[in-house]
């Protein structure tokens, strides 16, 4: 979880030394107003929240979670491991977070482009407070916690904290935070179609990648990315919207198809790729968890002991179905 901390403190650094070019216009964002000292008080406030909230201690010896939020769905991820796609997940969540700093300004910085990168540069702090206040709240255990393989068991021990902290994924919001924040400024911004429709299909293409790898790398339950990325989409729209003099920019039909079509296919496209070969005890794990899974949901049907039978009716003849519904 420490990379989503060093990506946003990074961003903050290049937007620090952007912001310090001399502006050469004095432009706005249209329909938006924006009041720099406040906003980099709570730029700075967010942050130095998210730095005590990571020096809080959280127990190391816990009990693994016996029901997930998501059941069978969730319970399929355990023991999942893959250091190959955790890396390309750091990745995928670095240019992510990343792209937009360069697409909301231009070769000069003018005010409208230090005003762009100060809201979007509020939105990751304050996405960054809240992941870090939730996962010290919840200790979720990592899926790869719940491995039986000694080397699986030895990574999660050296992990500390970290393998307590799987609600919600930080990658997931800060990815999906950057994507709407950055394509809501775009589109406050810009007339452009193709422009809108790059920033929101680009940046949810990326997002939708970030979180997948983060499940495929055993690092988080499905569950996890899927309420960070709808965290980090409420932050990323409503910290720009908040800003707004009179109604806050919309994405329309063409913007919003975007978004899903780059989230359908980053997904698509981190799902095909090759990760490492999984050992015999995982495979072995892997395989009795499926099992189990297959005779809980089939369990209530032996249960039932349901009986088909000809049955009556009014003017001709039926099958009936008799069990312990």
């Amino acid at each position: 979880m420490a990379l989503p901390r060093l990506t946003v403190a990074a961003l903050l650094v290049v937007l620090l030394a952007r912001l310090s070019t001399p502006a050469v216009a004095d432009d706005v964002i249209p329909g938006h107003a924006i009041d720099r000292p406040t906003d980099g008080a709570i730029v700075g406030g967010a942050l130095a929240v998210a730095l005590g909230l990571s020096l809080v201690p959280v127990p190391t010896q816990r009990a693994l979670w016996r029901r997930e939020l998501f059941g069978n769905t969730d319970a399929a991820v355990h023991a999942r491991f893959s250091p190959r796609a955790a890396g390309l997940s750091d990745a995928v969540l670095a240019a992510a977070v990343a792209a937009p700093v360069g697409y909301l300004t231009g070769s000069t910085i003018e005010d409208a482009d230090g005003d762009r990168l100060l809201i979007y540069g509020e939105a990751l702090a304050i996405n960054l407070a809240l992941f870090q206040g939730v996962k010290h709240l919840v200790q979720r255990p990592r899926p790869y916690a719940y491995s039986q393989s000694p080397e699986v068991q030895r990574y999660a021990a050296a992990q500390g904290k970290d393998a307590y902290q799987s609600f919600y994924s930080a990658h997931a919001a800060t990815a999906f935070c950057a994507a709407t924040a950055g394509a809501y400024l775009v589109g406050a911004s810009s007339t452009s179609r193709a422009g809108r429709a790059a920033a929101w299909g680009g940046g949810f293409a990326a997002a939708g990648a970030a979180a997948n790898l983060r499940v495929r790398a055993g690092k988080h339950f499905y569950s996890d990315v899927v309420i960070g990325g709808l965290v980090g989409i409420a932050i990323g729209y409503a910290v720009p919207a908040l800003h707004n003099d009179r109604w806050p920019y919309v994405p329309d039909s063409i913007d919003l198809g975007a978004a899903v079509a780059g989230l359908l296919g980053g997904g698509l496209l981190s799902q095909l790729l090759v990760l490492e070969r999984r050992g015999r005890e995982e495979q072995e794990q892997e395989d009795r968890l499926r099992d189990d899974m297959h005779r809980k949901k089939t369990a209530w049907l032996r249960r039932a002991n349901l009986r088909l039978g000809p049955t009556a009716v009014p003017g001709g003849a039926g099958v009936g179905v008799a069990g312990a519904l």
